[in-house]
């Protein structure tokens, strides 16, 4: 415990209820450094902004004598903004009881004096025995010598109204009263105990004692205090130190003690009980001793630090549960925080017995409230209706499956299903699906590449043929000379049958006249004639196509083709611009003479589709792609479909895609990089899209496209190996999907990165996953219920927090 704030005062205290306000009277019998005997009651201000450790004084007034016990009212005493904050009574030794305004303390500028709005007369000796009720703050209960105890109603203060004084008799006569206390839920049962043992419970209604009871080893009683929750329980402590215990007793049964708390070596003075958690009670005694109990277990919890003399009145701070006021014969009143934190530090002495975790203060508790889990999990709990007998409310907790994403898991769980068996049919048709789902060019045609991605061997160049508009040539079958000719006569409508017919049912029609009188050409003079004819027009075409030689080249040529020098003829001809003639005397030289003529002809050659011959028989495709328009990429992609080895297809197809992605045509690029199998360049194009959020999808949609169309291109090229961003990017989607509960799914993902990543961050995720799926966890459903006191939240905590931290060593081991 810590004091944060003070005052060099002997008083007793007072807090008040509902205002951050301290009230001081100077006590009997206190002497100051200063021997005087004056008797004052001061307000103080409790400023916990303040870094100052001095409490602040607001207002202060001379009393007609020093107090033996001080009590603050709850609003509502009296009625009137006057009196908002209640009434202020002090016990005092001429055996009155005077009643300040405390507004009128603070709000009066050098005439606090004139605050006390009574002094109540009716006992002889000083009064140890004050309070006001808690459920009618009207009601003052004063105890003092004789045992007498006096009821005021001060709804009016200049007028209080007291009720016959209650004595005791007999037997059960009670002496000096030394404490008083109300019942917390009975308006008319009060208490009072007394300086010969005997405590007696009064019926304020029959003006009668209910119930009296006193110990036979006890002589003196200091201080008791109703428990806040057990109406029917109250705890006696005395001031003999031959007798220092605390004694809980139930009024129902006065045999004997229910339970006893030992601890102080030296008689109890003081005694405050928690106001917001009956197992705290706070008690001083004569041993210098300021102990906070456990009155559940009856343990001693805390400890307030030792001064050089001990405490003489404590009182819990209403506003700010854990903080209480305690006055000492320091001349000291101090104001501490209860650290109930450090209540759990292991730092006892070795050998020392291990002290028993106290239960967490019920301020701390929550009645309802929920926390998020990793992998999809809410974890929530309400308190329920104990159930009948049970002395301890409890708490059901659940565990919920909580899924933001819905869109996320069903796609995911859609695609993990699809590429389970890993079959190409079954990813072809995905890619299929896929294609006719998309709502953009570009999304259907990458769909359709990935689907010829998975095409069987050779086959899958001629179907990306098709794919890009080209058909490839048909092979003829063996059949193809007869099934041409009766092609043609298809076309021709030539009917054999029906010539025949005719031509035999002519010669039964007798048309001699028509033959006789019309003379017609004879079949061979038909002929002959168009002999002569295609005769003559093939000599005038000639003639027409012939070019004037020069007769010098042609002997140089004729000259060299006669001993036998090709080559030289072949140079003769080029030079002279006679292409033609050179490459057939070249097919005569060789096949050195032949290739070099060709590439000669190739090269100086401007038809567009002799660049493609070039590239073809030359075998030097590499040039083609790095030099050929862009325009026309898809022929480029076609050529190679049709030409490239297997050995220098990804090559080439990475090349046009750089040259594609240079010029900014990322669909062409990226078109390209799935043939070259180039996932890592392909997933920088289409994470781009990632930042942009088009089409109004959402990041996480977005998210899944990517991982499909990488996925599925993975699996088309079979690579295991990622870049780092690539890498990163899965393990951010194998994140996402669990924290959507989709462990085993993020896992497999994980997977996909193998066993050489050493990231820091993908560390962790895999161990949490993997705690998550194969740990304490596993024989939780999606909805876990188990049921457990509110009392014993922490441990609750702390079970799961081992459990897990123990397995996740263990994992961490293994691995």
């Amino acid at each position: 415990m810590a004091c944060i704030k003070s005052a060099h005062r002997a008083a007793l205290t007072a807090l008040a209820p509902d205002a951050p306000y301290l009230a001081a009277g100077t006590m009997t019998g206190a002497v100051d450094l200063s021997f005087s005997a004056s008797a004052n009651i001061e307000i103080f201000r409790l400023d916990f902004q303040s870094d100052s450790t001095d409490l602040p004084i607001l207002a202060s007034a001379p009393s007609p004598d020093r107090f033996n016990r001080l009590s603050w009212s709850r609003p509502g005493a009296v009625e009137g903004d006057s009196f908002a904050l209640g009434l202020l009574a002090g016990g005092l030794s001429d055996g009155s009881v005077a009643v300040w305004n405390p507004l009128s303390m603070i709000s009066s500028e050098g005439k606090a004096e004139d605050a006390m709005v009574a002094r109540l007369e009716k006992h002889t000796g000083p009064v140890c025995g004050l309070e006001f009720s808690e459920l009618t703050p009207n009601r003052l209960a004063s105890g003092a010598e004789q045992g007498e105890l006096c009821i005021w109603d001060l709804k009016n203060p200049v007028e209080p109204i007291v009720y016959p004084p209650l004595k005791s008799v007999g037997s059960h006569a009670q002496a000096e009263i030394s404490c008083l206390s109300w019942n917390p839920k009975f308006q008319h049962i009060v208490a009072s105990t007394s300086s010969n043992g005997m405590t007696v419970v009064w019926d304020l209604r029959n003006q009668k004692p209910l119930t009296s009871f006193s110990d036979s080893n006890r002589r003196k009683c200091s201080v008791l205090q109703w428990n806040p929750d057990m109406s029917t329980q109250l705890i006696v402590a005395s001031d003999d130190d031959n007798s220092p215990s605390l004694r809980v007793w139930d009024v129902r049964k006065t045999i004997s003690p229910v339970r006893e708390f030992v601890g102080h070596s030296k008689g109890v003075i003081a005694m405050s009980w928690c106001p917001y958690d009956s197992s705290f009670l706070l008690t001083c005694s004569k041993d210098n001793r300021t102990i906070c109990w456990d009155t559940v277990s009856g343990e001693i919890i805390s400890e307030l630090p030792a001064s050089a003399n001990w405490n003489f009145d404590l009182h819990w701070y209403r506003k700010i549960p854990g903080v209480i006021a305690a006055s000492s014969f320091d001349g000291k009143i101090g104001i501490y925080n209860l650290e109930f934190s450090g209540l759990y530090a292991t730092g006892d002495a070795v050998g020392a017995p291990v002290r028993p975790r106290a239960p967490a203060p019920k301020w701390l508790k929550c009645p309802t409230g929920a926390s998020f889990g990793f992998g999809g999990k809410l974890v929530s709990f309400h308190p329920v209706a104990p159930t009948q007998g049970a002395q301890t409310s409890t708490s059901e907790v659940h565990v919920h499956n909580l899924v933001i994403e819905q869109s996320l898991v069903s796609r995911s769980t859609e695609f993990e299903a699809a590429i389970q068996n890993g079959d190409k049919s079954s990813l072809r048709a995905l890619c299929e699906k896929k294609s006719q789902e998309s709502l953009s060019d570009e999304e259907r045609e990458t769909w359709g590449f990935l689907r010829v991605m998975f095409e069987d061997g050779d086959f899958a160049r001629t179907k990306l043929l098709a794919h890009l508009g080209f058909e490839p040539p048909q092979a003829p079958p063996a059949s193809s000379t007869d099934e041409l000719s009766q092609t043609l006569a298809d076309t021709l409508n030539i009917d054999h049958a029906a010539v025949t017919d005719n031509a035999d049912a002519q010669f039964l029609i007798d048309n001699g006249d028509d033959f006789f009188n019309n003379p017609r050409p004879s079949e061979a003079s038909l002929a002959e004639e168009s002999v002569s004819t295609n005769g003559q027009q093939i000599e005038q075409e000639v003639s027409g196509d012939s070019v004037p030689s020069d007769p010098s080249i042609d002997k140089s040529i004729q000259h060299a083709l006669v001993v036998g020098d090709y080559k030289g003829a072949v140079n003769q001809c080029l030079a002279s611009n006679r292409m033609a003639d050179a490459l057939v005397i070249a097919h005569a030289g060789g096949s050195a003479l032949w290739e070099s003529t060709r590439n000669h002809y190739l090269k100086n050659s401007i038809s567009p589709y002799l660049k493609v011959v070039s590239a073809m028989v030359g075998n030097d495709l590499m040039s083609f792609v790095s030099t050929w328009p862009l325009s026309s990429w898809k022929e480029t992609l076609a050529l190679l479909c049709t030409f490239a080895q297997k050995e220098e297809w990804h090559i080439l197809c990475d090349t046009l895609a750089s040259r594609l992605l240079n010029v900014g045509d990322t669909l062409a690029a990226t078109l390209c990089y799935i043939c070259a199998g180039n996932i890592d360049k392909a997933v920088e194009i289409w994470s781009r899209t990632l930042k942009s959020e088009d089409g109004g999808k959402t990041y996480v949609d977005l998210l899944q496209d990517l991982m499909e169309k990488t996925i599925t291109l993975a699996l088309a090229t079979g690579q295991k190996r990622f870049s780092a961003s690539l890498s990163k990017l899965i393990e951010n989607y194998a994140e996402l999907l669990a924290s959507q509960g989709l462990l085993k799914t993020a896992m497999e993902y994980l997977k996909l990165l193998g066993s050489d990543e050493h990231s820091h961050e993908l560390a962790i995720l895999r161990d949490r996953i993997a705690c998550s799926t194969e740990g304490h966890f596993k024989h939780i459903s999606l909805y876990f219920l188990f049921r457990y006191s509110v009392f014993h939240w922490f441990e609750v905590f702390h079970l799961f927090f081992w459990s897990n931290f123990f397995l996740w060593c263990d994992h961490t081991l293994l691995n």
